[in-house]
């Protein structure tokens, strides 16, 4: 999947997601360890490897602002900036500004987080 499709999918839903968090975990490094065992009853222990730490979990980037911050590190190590959020009528918009860079909106201060992130981490690779 290309990082403009994923932007895209953030900016387009208004809930966090497991399998969005997935792809997000893919592109910024994190491995996908699966390991099944044979037996009467075969079951499958899926891990994921931190790109840095190697800590063994998927972060809920989606969903937490925590999570979705310590993606933001992996491409603006000692940024700062700021989270803002208008209700109206259509619902909610979140706005996020990193640095000196431009404003990125989605739903939630998470989803917001993560599309900039992603917009960091299209800019590193030239994909837009």
């Amino acid at each position: 999947m290309a990082v403009s499709d994923l932007i895209h999918e953030l900016q387009s839903t208004k809930k966090p997601s497991r399998e969005t968090d997935a792809k997000i975990a893919l592109l910024f490094g994190w491995q996908r360890q699966v390991a099944t065992s044979e037996g009467a009853t075969k079951s499958r222990k899926v891990s994921w490897i931190h790109p840095v730490s190697g800590e063994n979990r998927l972060p809920a980037f989606t969903f937490s602002v925590d999570a979705a911050l310590e993606l933001l590190d992996l491409v603006a190590r000692k940024s700062h900036g700021g989270v803002s959020w208008v209700v109206n009528e259509a619902g909610v918009t979140c706005t996020v500004k990193v640095d000196e860079g431009p404003y990125y909106h989605a739903a939630t201060p998470a989803l917001s987080i993560c599309v900039a992130a992603l917009n960091l981490k299209a800019a590193d690779l030239g994909d837009f």
